[in-house]
């Protein structure tokens, strides 16, 4: 039997001999990048129900010119609607005139995309927000900007459960769970899915001999992924290359796969969701 190495030190180690880093920021840095993400949001929307106002008196115009009455008054009444409640989404999608629908559907793809795009932007500065208020034990401050991150991806962004088999980067499924554990869960608890990432290390697991553990991280994002690989199903081997150390997995059909710290690895495994780091079971190679 080879003797397994754990490649990888945690990157808090160096922080922790030199003990926590003191933020400057002031207490409500939190609270106050939420608002202005808020903000920016509330602008996106009032430049898309703009721009859908201003194709609405266009499509309205055409239905006038058509002599098409029933779609003039549909369109005069869905331009009632928006200038009333400022307001696009699902819910206020028309059946019948067929253009009108269209329209609606991409304004409405549109806008959310958007302010998606304006939230996952957001995202990792309030995430770090909340890990410094953390470490320098101001709870209460953290815990208030761990609600504000809700509250943005709550009202702002759909939960989507995640398709078994789909790819996900490690830095989009920790940032997800590093913002908000509940709601990660929603999309992804359960699945058996492929995460990509970067092989920081490996070991078998100290509370089960019978488990190898091969750890994933992202680009750019701080946090480990644990996949766990059945001894039962896999055999290993250690092959040593120049400067560079091998884990090499061996399927119970013979085929290898070469692992080694900093380069990217597909693995397939179940998400057991987050205890410390994110964590998957029973592990395949993505092929």
């Amino acid at each position: 039997m080879f003797r397994l190495v754990v490649l990888f030190v945690l990157a808090a180690a160096p922080l922790l001999a030199q003990g926590p880093v003191r933020s400057v920021a002031p207490a409500n840095i939190g609270e106050a990048e939420a608002q202005k993400i808020e903000e920016k949001i509330a602008m996106v929307r009032r430049d898309i129900l703009g721009k859908y106002e201003t194709s609405l008196g266009e499509l309205q115009n055409q239905f006038q010119k058509a002599a098409d009455l029933e779609g003039a008054l549909a369109v005069r009444a869905e331009r009632a609607r928006v200038g009333t409640e400022q307001a696009l989404s699902e819910k206020d999608l028309v059946k019948e005139p067929k253009s009108l629908r269209t329209l609606q559907q991409s304004m409405a793809t549109k806008m959310q995309e958007l302010v998606a795009g304006v939230v996952a932007e957001a995202l990792p500065r309030l995430i770090e927000h909340k890990k410094q208020l953390t470490i320098d034990g101001r709870l209460d401050e953290a815990l208030a900007v761990k609600q504000a991150i809700e509250r943005l991806q709550n009202a702002n962004v759909p939960v989507i459960r995640i398709e078994p088999g789909a790819m996900v980067p490690a830095d989009v499924a920790i940032q997800a769970y590093s913002a908000d554990r509940a709601r990660a869960d929603k999309t992804y608890l359960g699945v058996r899915f492929v995460i990509r990432g970067s092989v920081g290390g490996y070991r078998i697991d100290p509370a089960d001999a019978k488990v190898l553990q091969v750890y994933l991280s992202g680009q750019t994002t701080s946090g480990w992924v644990q996949c766990g690989f059945n001894l039962n199903q896999w055999r290993y081997r250690e092959d040593r290359i120049g400067a560079l150390t091998y884990l090499v997995l061996i399927a119970k059909d013979g085929s290898e796969t070469r692992l080694a710290k900093g380069l990217q690895a597909d693995i397939l495994g179940d998400c057991l969701g987050w205890d410390e780091m994110l964590k998957f079971s029973k592990c395949d190679i993505a092929r």
